[in-house]
């Protein structure tokens, strides 16, 4: 329930949401922040056997809750408020009458500090970020300030009392709307003629081409002058090649303009070698070589091909040319507007004449960082950030931003004439000056020259699809003057449409400060702290906020000098292991990373309100929105992407023993915290959270703290493991009967074997040195192991024979007498296991069935020699492979009867040797077999006739 509904909040095109606001990286899903908050405060009906005294008391009161969280995982819940008040006074029920203060040291994007304020919490949020804490002064301190106050722009002033509603902040979003067309109307006159139309002939075909001289004289009726929604650059490079030396030819990523089924147009290049020209001519239909189309000049990673002679430009070269500052840029293709979609004409000099602008020097010349997490332009020249922009995107932005600052005396004007002091007015302006700065954020992210053009949805696609600027060759600018993605008009009106939504819930007064986690910001004790912290060395923040805090500077730096008080963001104290800035020394990065958390958790801990856990929030492979899928990929020899566009296979997460796992709970335990649960949330990017590949891996793992008491013995080695053996065995047991996903199992098993190593002062080695977490983990993962091996040892002899076969081979071929040789050690044959229509043998090669490779017309009725292995693999033929639906796949299930509940547990031994094996294919399989376990047999066990009463899944 929390997963589905952590995963629709985390999907583009889900309408109004308060992370529209301003982009910020791996934003925490709101649904998980408040289920979490919620949960801390409001007790299990165990925890008060006087209120409670039975079994039967605990469940009813225990579905009760349930029913209010699953209230709270709404969708669209700002549509909802009863929810948000529901919890509230549930949680008050648990807290005396008043709930305590929550703390975010690490706030980010403000997930948290915004959820905690609609629950009805007095919310802090700190940051070191300036960003993040405008982001959070927006939230928690601006936006409610002027909750349910009418809007005094003269258009919607005379609204008032006319039936029209104004509750929440729907009055300042009518106002931003107001003045961000007014800035749209200045712009346009300032800068209109950067964005010419175009003219179009449509042929009898259906296909469009540029209107001639002659036809645009004559203006015939057939002459439409169309709307340029955005224009499709490449990058040009001095050929590598002595017969085209000097020439500079386009580094194409792909030529496909529109992938979309019905609607296919690419570029064909046309190429005149003898006087070293090419331009470009857009087809439609279908392509001869769509392979051809797919690769455009490029070769792989190993660099580009020369359009000109064919030959390779490998990357260094482009490199050199790049930091010597002579890449170009070419004009491609442009993508126009008419009635029943878009249309795609190639470049005409005309066009590529009105980007040829040049921008005020001095703009936005402050540096990039020589290295960081996630950057590459650097390699290629791009080291100041006005040099990420095109020319006209550079000069339209800095446009934008002038008018953002000349709006703050008119809307004061408006303000004083709708009745509001002097004082308030200014307060007022000042509000929203900063929100249509936070406009300008977005049109950046969408109009820059990193940005690029995505096939499948024929639109421009923002930078930070992750948390990373990756060089990209053929880039889209879009008309930011126009109503199409990108544009301003586009940016701002979804912007107010989020500051809409985001006063849901209570929403009291509360308070972001730039300030070091450990510092005491509150002026309180007796606080609950939840915290989403930086994760290790995933996302360098700083460097990647630099972007828009030179826009944020330039456009309201005046209304917040404390913020905005130095060039860039700062850098070093910043908790990321990054190790460029300690000279590449990861041990001094790590020791960082380290020694920050610890500091902070240490200043905490005393100012802790003891009925309330601490919770800590740790993402293992964590990228926000996928927004760049179907984008031709960036650059990249030397840089793989952490997750792959759509169709791509990611890596699966693993428990990283040497990284951030280690560090982050070294520093809980040494600062004097034990943990006392973990659990899982999927929050990716599918709505159904049995959707297949990389969608169902996990984001988030949430740990559960409290303060060690200071009694804490110390204890040796031989009974700790004892102890962990013991209680570690009995928990995953009930994991698995819990249903807990595979991919999450290995994290969720962290919690359990940790609350063991961390109640004590520390766990003393044989050599009388203590144990390290590192050493616990180990233990830990190792007991996992033990018990899912322990669960083969109770399955049939083939079925055995299979696990270990699988473990070693996979799907692929192995040789027959490798087979023969582990069929003896089980004491089965080869000819056996391939009667048992497990395996193939043939030509002295032995490879496992796949599932896909199982009769379709498979009973198990008439099996005589019936394995776990067999059962599994159908089962996931049915359910994986063919896709036939649930119902189908429970028929399967219920003719296996009580034999096929092995399958689960099979499904868990085998994802966890993939995991080992790094086979993520079959990985997400088995994960995707056993997340839909619990409909599956839920269906398999229903009666037909009469349908039997049910009771509803709870979680």
């Amino acid at each position: 329930m929390i997963n589905d509904a952590s995963a629709y909040d985390k999907m583009p095109g889900i309408g109004p949401h308060p992370k529209g606001i301003h982009y910020w990286w791996a934003r925490l899903p709101l649904p998980t922040a408040r289920a979490i908050l919620f949960a801390s405060v409001v007790d299990d009906p165990s925890a008060h056997p006087e209120r409670f005294p039975t079994d039967a008391d605990q469940e009813r009161e225990r579905e009760r809750l349930f029913d209010i969280i699953r209230r709270m995982m709404q969708k669209k819940l700002h549509e909802h408020p009863e929810a948000y008040a529901e919890a509230h006074e549930e949680m008050l029920k648990h807290c005396d009458g008043k709930l305590p203060p929550v703390l975010d040291p690490f706030a980010g994007g403000g997930s948290i500090p915004l959820e905690a304020s609609r629950l009805g919490f007095e919310a802090h949020a700190c940051d070191l970020n300036p960003v993040a804490v405008l982001l959070n002064k927006c939230n928690l301190e601006i936006a409610p300030r002027w909750a349910n106050h009418p809007p005094v722009n003269p258009e919607d002033r005379g609204k008032i009392g006319g039936g029209q509603n104004w509750t929440g902040t729907k009055g300042l979003a009518a106002d931003l709307r107001y003045y961000a067309g007014k800035i749209r109307e200045e712009a346009q006159k300032k800068i209109g003629h950067l964005y010419p139309k175009v003219a179009a002939v449509q042929e009898k075909d259906g296909s469009y081409r540029h209107a001639t001289p002659a036809e645009i004289k004559n203006q015939k009726s057939k002459v439409q002058n169309l709307n340029v929604i955005a224009w499709i650059w490449a990058r040009t490079v001095a050929s590598d090649n002595a017969a085209a030396r000097n020439a500079h030819v386009p580094l194409v990523s792909t030529y496909w303009l529109s992938s979309a089924k019905g609607k296919l147009s690419w570029l064909e290049p046309v190429v005149d070698k003898p006087n070293r020209t090419y331009r470009f001519e857009v087809r439609i239909g279908e392509p001869a070589d769509r392979n051809a189309i797919r690769a455009g000049t490029k070769l792989g990673r190993g660099g580009f091909k020369c359009l000109l002679n064919d030959t390779p430009i490998p990357f260094e070269h482009i490199r050199r040319e790049g930091i010597a500052g002579r890449l170009g840029m070419r004009l491609l293709a442009l993508v126009a507007e008419i009635k029943r979609g878009r249309i795609y004409l190639p470049a005409t000099t005309e066009q590529e004449e009105a980007a040829a602008v040049i921008a005020p020097d001095g703009e936005l010349d402050t540096d990039l960082p020589s290295s960081a997490l996630g950057f590459r332009v650097q390699n290629y020249g791009i080291h100041k950030h006005r040099q990420m922009f095109a020319p006209r995107q550079l000069m339209t932005l800095l446009t934008l931003s002038d008018l953002v600052k000349a709006t703050h005396s008119p809307t004061m004007a408006d303000t004083r004439e709708a009745g509001l002091s002097h004082k308030d007015a200014t307060a007022y302006a000042d509000t929203v000056t900063t929100f249509l700065a936070l406009m300008v954020d977005r049109c950046a992210d969408f109009n820059n020259a990193l940005c690029g053009w995505s096939s499948a949805n024929q639109k421009v696609m923002h930078l930070f699809g992750r948390g990373a600027v990756p060089m990209i060759w053929d880039f889209s600018e879009a008309n930011t003057l126009g109503e199409s993605v990108g544009a301003w008009k586009t940016c701002s009106d979804y912007t107010a449409e989020c500051i809409e939504v985001v006063g849901a819930g209570n929403i009291p007064s509360g308070h972001a400060a730039q300030t070091d986690a450990a510092d005491d910001t509150t002026g309180s004790l007796d606080l609950m702290v939840s915290t989403d912290p930086p994760y290790y060395d995933n996302i360098g923040y700083a460097a990647l906020s630099d972007f828009f805090y030179v826009w944020l500077r330039r456009t309201i730096g005046q209304l917040y000098p404390d913020l905005f008080k130095t060039v860039l963001t700062p850098k070093i104290p910043e908790l990321t292991a990054s190790p460029e800035r300690f000279d590449g020394d990861l041990g001094k990065a790590k020791e960082h990373f380290e020694s920050g958390f610890r500091t902070t958790f240490t200043a905490l801990r005393d100012r802790l309100d003891p009925r309330f856990p601490l919770t800590v929030y740790y993402a293992f492979k964590q990228e926000d929105e996928l927004g760049n899928a179907g984008v031709p990929p960036a650059e990249e020899d030397d840089e793989t992407p952490a997750i792959q566009n759509a169709g791509g296979t990611p890596a699966l997460p693993g428990v990283d023993l040497t990284t951030g796992w280690e560090t982050l709970l070294e520093a809980l335990v040494s600062s004097g915290f034990q943990i006392t649960g973990t659990w899982p949330v999927r929050a990716s990017q599918a709505w159904r959270m049995r959707a297949m590949g990389a969608n169902a891996l996990a984001s988030y793992i949430v740990l559960a703290c409290r303060p060690r008491p200071e009694s804490a013995a110390a204890v040796g080695r031989r009974e700790f493991l004892a102890e962990l053996k013991r209680e570690l065995t009995v928990a995953l047991r009930l994991l698995q009967q819990g249903n807990v996903a595979p991919v999450d199992f290995a994290q969720a098993a962290i919690g359990s074997g940790m609350a063991v190593y961390s109640r004590y002062s520390r766990v003393i080695e044989s050599n009388g040195q203590p144990m390290s977490v590192r050493t616990a983990l180990g233990l830990i993962n190792q007991i996992k192991e033990d018990v899912l091996g322990e669960s083969v040892e109770e399955f049939d002899a083939d079925t055995r024979w299979a696990v270990a076969w699988f473990d070693q081979n996979g799907f692929a071929e192995a040789d027959y007498g490798d087979a023969e040789l582990l069929a003896k050690a089980q004491a089965v044959s080869v000819s056996g296991l391939q009667d048992a229509g497990i395996l193939r043998a043939k030509a002295g090669k032995v490879h496992i069935l796949r599932p896909d490779e199982l009769p379709k017309n498979w009973d198990p009725s008439s099996d005589a020699r019936l394995t776990v292995w067999e059962m599994t693999h159908h089962l996931l033929r049915v359910y994986y492979h063919e896709k036939v639906g649930d119902a189908t796949t429970a028929e399967l299930l219920r003719k296996l009867g009580s034999k096929g509940q092995v399958a689960r547990d099979l499904a868990y031994r085998l994802f966890s040797l993939c995991e080992r094996r790094k086979r993520s294919k079959e990985a997400q399989e088995y994960n995707a077999l056993v997340l839909g376990w619990p409909e599956l047999d839920r269906l398999a066990q229903r009666e037909i006739e009469p349908a039997a009463p049910e009771q509803s899944q709870l979680l």
